[in-house]
Order: C-alpha cells, then sequence, then structure tokens
C-alpha cells in the first residue's frame, strides 16, 4: 500500500512540474505595438502615425499646421501584442514634437523580452484624389479702404458707391485676384477704381489687367475656372455676349467665342443681379451657367465649353423656384464639369423678416431637387447666427451666393447668407449640412440691410495640392483662405 502511494505522489509531483513547464512555455515574448498609432492633442485633433520596421513610428502633421503647437501635450492610443505591457504610462500625454521625439519600452508577457520604440512627427502625406482637402488656412483679409477705394467702413451717410457697395466682382488669375467693380466704371469707365490687380496672398496692388481692345464698360462681369484663369464676360447691351479669359493680368485677352444673347441685363444702378460662374477648364472642357431673364420657374442660361471653344447656342434649365420674386435675385452653379453635371441652387423665398427666407438646394441636371439645406443650419454652425438669414430689400442684391468647389477630385458648395447684422459664408459637404471645416464657418459684422450682398471665387492648384478661395463681403471687403490636402 505505501508504495501504491509513493507511486502516486510521485506522479502527481511530475504532473506539476508539467504544467509549470507548459505555463511558462505558454506566455509570449512579442513586445510589439501593432496595428495602429495614434495621438490626440489638448484641442481633440486626432494625428496618426506611421509604424515603422526599425522600431520607428512617424506622427503625419500637414506642413501647413504648426507640429510644435498641435503636438506638444498629446495623448497616445495604440495597441500592444497580448500580455505586454509599455512604459511610460500611455495615459500621461507628452510632448511628441520634443528633439528626439518620444521613446516608448514595450516588456512582453514573459517578462525577459523588451523592444523600445522612438516616436517622432513628419510631414503628412498627400490625400488620394477625390478625399477632398484636410485643413482651412486663414489668409489675408482687407478692407475695402485697405484695399484702395475711398470711403468709411461702418459710415452709412455718405454715398453708396463709397463704402463698399460697389457691384463687386472678384476673379484669380494666377497668382493675382482681379477686382472689377461696376459702380465705379459705370460712374467713370476711366476710373482707378474700376478694375484693380492684387496679388492673391498679401492683396498689396499688383499692377492692371490688360484689357486689349476691351472697353471698361463692357467688361460686366468676371469669375475664374477651375485652374485659376480669370474668364470675362462682355457686351455692349447687345443681344451678344463674348467671352475670354486671361493666363495672367499681364496676358492678352483670348476669346472663346460669342453667343447670341445679354448674359449682363441687370447691371443697373439698384439691381447687380447679373453673374456668371464657369465649371471646368475654360481652355478646354467647360460649363458657363447665368440667370436667365427672371420668370416663375427660374430658367438660366448653360453654355458649354469644348475644346476651349464656346458652342454657338444655349440652352435653359429651370430650377422650379421663382427668380421675380423677394429680391429678384437666384443663382446656380455646376458642382463640376461632367457631362451633366448637378448644380447647387441659391434663392430667397421670404422676407428680411422671414424665418428662413434664405436657401440653398442641389438639383439634378435635369432640374430637380434633390437636397435642401436645413432651416437650422446656420443656428447649428454659430449659435447667435438668427434664422437662416434673410433677404435684401434691393432688387437684385447677391444673396445667397453659391459656388460649386472641386477640390482634390471632390465636390463642395460654398454660399454666403446672414442677418441683418450680419455677412456670413460657409463651405459645405454637399449634404448641405456639413461643414467642410471649422475654418471656414465664416462672419462678419455689417448692416447687410444696406448691402448689396458678396461674391465669391475660387481655384484648385492641382500640382501645389493648393485650392485658393475668396470671399467679398459688400461694405465690409475681401477674406482670403487656402486649402490643402495633407493627410
Amino acid at each position: 500500500m505505501k508504495k501504491v502511494k509513493s507511486i502516486l505522489y510521485a506522479t502527481l509531483a511530475a504532473c506539476l512540474l508539467c504544467c509549470a513547464a507548459c505555463k511558462d512555455d505558454a506566455l509570449s515574448s512579442e513586445a510589439e505595438i501593432i496595428i495602429s498609432f495614434k495621438v490626440t492633442n489638448e484641442a481633440g485633433k486626432e494625428y496618426r502615425g506611421a509604424i515603422g520596421l526599425d522600431n520607428t513610428i512617424t506622427i503625419k502633421v500637414s506642413p501647413y499646421l504648426d507640429a510644435e503647437t498641435e503636438l506638444a501635450a498629446a495623448t497616445p492610443s495604440f495597441f500592444l501584442s497580448k500580455g505586454a505591457t509599455v512604459a511610460p504610462d500611455p495615459s500621461i500625454p507628452q510632448n511628441f514634437a520634443q528633439p528626439g521625439g518620444v521613446k516608448y519600452v514595450v516588456t512582453a508577457e514573459d517578462g525577459t523580452t523588451r523592444r523600445e520604440y522612438t516616436v517622432t512627427w513628419g510631414v503628412s502625406d498627400k490625400m488620394p484624389h477625390g478625399d477632398g482637402f484636410s485643413y482651412a488656412e486663414i489668409g489675408t483679409a482687407k478692407t475695402f479702404v485697405e484695399l484702395g477705394y475711398p470711403g468709411e467702413v461702418g459710415n452709412y451717410n455718405i454715398p453708396s458707391i463709397e463704402y463698399g457697395d460697389l457691384y463687386m466682382f472678384h476673379a484669380y488669375c494666377g497668382d493675382y485676384i482681379v477686382l472689377l467693380s461696376r459702380s465705379y466704371i459705370t460712374a467713370d469707365p476711366a476710373s482707378p477704381h474700376g478694375i484693380k490687380v492684387v496679388d492673391k496672398t498679401t492683396l498689396s496692388p499688383a499692377g492692371t489687367l490688360n484689357l486689349g481692345a476691351i472697353a471698361p464698360a463692357d467688361l460686366k462681369m468676371i469669375a475664374s475656372d477651375y485652374k485659376g484663369r480669370c474668364v470675362g464676360a462682355v457686351t455692349n447691351g447687345s443681344d451678344n455676349t463674348e467671352f475670354f479669359y486671361w493666363t495672367s493680368p499681364t496676358a492678352a485677352p483670348v476669346s472663346i467665342g460669342a453667343i447670341p444673347v445679354n448674359m449682363a441685363p441687370y447691371l443697373v444702378a439698384g439691381d447687380c443681379a447679373s453673374l456668371f460662374q464657369v465649371a471646368g477648364d475654360i481652355t478646354d472642357n467647360a460649363w458657363i451657367t447665368a440667370l436667365a431673364p427672371r420668370s416663375a420657374t427660374g430658367d438660366h442660361y448653360r453654355i458649354k465649353v469644348t475644346g476651349g471653344r464656346l458652342a454657338s447656342s444655349y440652352t435653359t434649365v429651370r430650377t422650379g423656384y421663382s427668380s421675380d420674386d423677394c429680391n429678384k435675385f437666384q443663382m446656380i452653379s455646376p458642382l463640376d464639369d461632367s457631362d451633366e453635371p448637378r448644380f447647387a441652387v441659391g434663392d430667397v423665398e421670404g422676407t428680411i423678416a422671414a424665418n428662413g427666407s434664405v436657401k440653398c438646394y442641389i438639383n439634378s441636371f435635369a432640374g430637380s431637387t434633390l437636397a435642401v439645406m436645413p432651416g437650422d443650419l446656420l443656428n447649428r454652425l454659430q449659435g447667435w447666427w438668427v434664422s437662416t438669414g434673410q433677404s435684401l430689400s434691393r432688387t437684385g442684391s447677391r444673396r445667397p451666393i453659391v459656388s460649386g468647389m472641386v477640390i482634390n477630385g471632390k465636390s463642395y458648395v460654398a454660399v454666403t447668407n446672414g442677418t441683418a447684422w450680419w455677412h456670413n459664408a460657409a463651405v459645405l459637404e454637399t449634404d448641405l449640412s456639413t461643414l467642410a471645416h471649422e475654418n471656414l464657418n465664416l462672419a462678419t459684422s455689417i448692416s447687410t440691410g444696406w448691402s448689396f450682398g458678396g461674391w465669391i471665387d475660387w481655384y484648385w492648384n492641382e500640382e501645389e495640392s493648393e485650392a485658393y478661395l475668396a470671399v467679398w463681403f459688400g461694405r465690409v471687403g475681401l477674406y482670403t483662405y487656402k486649402l490643402t490636402c495633407f493627410e
């Protein structure tokens, strides 16, 4: 019996030793940071890190951001190998922009294997085509007085022409912005304030626009195409409008053809509703849209540009919303330069006191409505905004301006708005409900009851992966932005 017990004890001991050995063998020796690495800074912004094969992790930051500020106190988030631990404690914020970076030591489950990672930062990659932009840098802003026009901002006791209601159009032209004021040209075609050229970055004076044989009085409207070429609509009031483009302010204007209709019938005193938009490359394929004679169905001209030449005729498209009510203003803008692009509609459907009078829609190529800007959108963008804006009592006053923007292969909609005491503008996703970037939630104080509204122009620099946006607020001045496409 004693012999049997001895055998059982020996067998049990062997099993225990075997189990202990098995347990030691099951402990992982992997000491890795796996799957992903990201940090969140004090402002709540997330930056992702690329894990290299040499135990380095590089946090990617846009070249247009100050990495030392963005990463000064950021908290990491990452995954470890099964059972592994890490030091220092990842819940403690670190300065990932410091010289030499931040080092993390990962210890495997077996307590023996260790691996050291060095976390630094580098310039982020460009976003893939179709992903749009990632950051909006606020650029230079100048009042109309700082831009060289007579008058005083906020002074309502001087003639209208002197304080910002300039029937203004602005358009990018390469590295410059052309400012066209119909008020000054109507008063005096030779006025030095009729056409100005400024540097697109500094807004400093930068020469004049080469008009060639075009009379200043006949250059009625300007806009830019997707490539940043200035496009002008030229008519002397007859039933004929010729379109020209400039590659730079000093270059000679180039005609792309004429169309047998006056595309600027409303550029008269007290009515500045004439305007047009260019979607695409004016030297290749593009669309030009403009308000047709006002109607209960909201008719607009639509002209195709193919191979850099204007079609000999035009078609009309109906928005389904009256362009002859309220302040008698409505506009459309194609969302892209495809064969049958959808388009944004800007419209006013109520009086100054009406809640939600300023409207924005997305329509199909045929004109049916696909999306509507929510009535409370501006309240959600800025809590102190009242309603979604109001019409302006002046006939033909420009509100809301809409512009389809194609940036890095993705379409957006820029829209101006406002209340009785504010000019407002925003760049939205095409659902008309989502702000594209926090820096593009724009507002400035002004008595808009006195104003004719604003204007928007933009272009996309594909080589630099940058877009440029400029917003004119009537009786205030010009605001500029740069939109960048880095992850």
